[in-house]
């Protein structure tokens, strides 16, 4: 990989999330993965898009007494997509606001497993981004095609914000007209900006569909050598997925979900890793409570209503 010379780039990690109260504690599981494995000075930006002030101060408490790591929580501009249009278009809110010459964007659903210092160096050449092409929409999809192999997952994000700042606007008018018309939100206008202005990287960056069990070949196929010992995993899918979608994967295969919905990542190898994570933060335990087993029966039960209610739809009971 391509590095850059130290003084091309602040030594300092500008590291940003957004997140709402849905993801406050995966997000401490992300942020303590990272205070767990990055060397040297590490600067955290979380942008607020409606965290309790009880889970501000949880997730603080998560981080270990660290000289050269900063947490900020950042508030939403009034204008900004992230009001408008909700939590999950704020990415474009952080591009725009964040007054550094580069950030690495984290999902709060990642887990970062080896130092991030060589991401953070890499020469991006000129482009405002580096990506993760995603191993299952190499292509895109019906709703955004792109060239084959193009197509990358927005959950791990090298930006240049030099690069980037001057297309905000245009961003910004693309991401409401968008809205509501493509199933991936903020990922899908983001893959049309910028076309042809984002520089692919190993997938160790971004390890994704790890859920599912598959052959040898079709794990050499769609995964690099790098990516079978990722640097960042991501888990990619619902925390509580429908159950029609459930029933829909074959038995031998497992949804791809999250490690604390009621699915529990199922035969994902990393889903460990992630409890292990998350007992060195605020909700140490919390796999064992009262609290997370009622959440999870209560979602099966209204994913299961749900789909017993699609079912009686279709058969004209309904």
């Amino acid at each position: 990989m391509s590095t850059q010379p130290d003084d091309a780039i602040s030594d300092t990690i500008q590291i940003a999330l957004t997140l709402d109260s849905t993801y406050a504690m995966p997000a401490a599981v992300t942020l303590r993965s990272i205070a767990e494995n990055v060397q040297g000075p590490v600067t955290i930006h979380v942008y607020d898009c409606g965290l309790l002030e009880e889970e501000k101060k949880k997730i603080e408490g998560s981080m270990p007494e660290r000289p050269d790591f900063d947490l900020h929580f950042m508030t939403l501009p009034p204008d900004g997509l992230g009001i408008k249009l909700g939590a999950a278009w704020a990415r474009v809110d952080m591009m725009k606001t964040l007054p550094f010459n580069r950030v690495l964007y984290l999902d709060a659903d990642v887990l970062v497993r080896k130092d991030l210092r060589e991401l953070w160096h890499t020469d991006l050449r000129g482009h405002a981004l580096g990506v993760v092409p995603d191993p299952w929409m190499p292509a895109g999809h019906d709703g955004v095609r792109v060239p084959r192999g193009q197509y990358f997952n927005s959950g791990v994000l090298l930006i240049d914000l030099v690069e980037v700042r001057p297309t905000i606007p245009a961003l910004e008018k693309l991401c409401c007209r968008m809205k509501g018309t493509t199933p991936f939100r903020d990922q899908d206008p983001l893959n049309v900006h910028f076309r042809g202005h984002s520089m692919p990287l190993s997938d160790k960056w971004n390890a994704i569909g790890y859920g599912s069990i598959l052959s040898d070949e079709e794990i050499a196929r769609r995964f690099s050598e790098e990516a079978k010992d990722p640097a960042i995993v991501h888990f990619i899918g619902a925390a509580h997925p429908p159950a029609l979608y459930v029933l829909s994967v074959p038995e031998y295969n497992p949804p791809s979900t999250k490690p604390w919905g009621y699915v529990g990542a199922r035969g994902h190898p990393y889903a460990e890793e992630w409890w292990d994570m998350l007992d060195k933060t605020a909700w140490r335990g919390y796999r064992e409570t009262s609290e997370y087993k009622e959440t999870c029966e209560r979602a099966k039960m209204k994913t299961w209503k749900m789909a017993e209610e699609e079912f009686e739809r279709r058969i004209g009971l309904r």
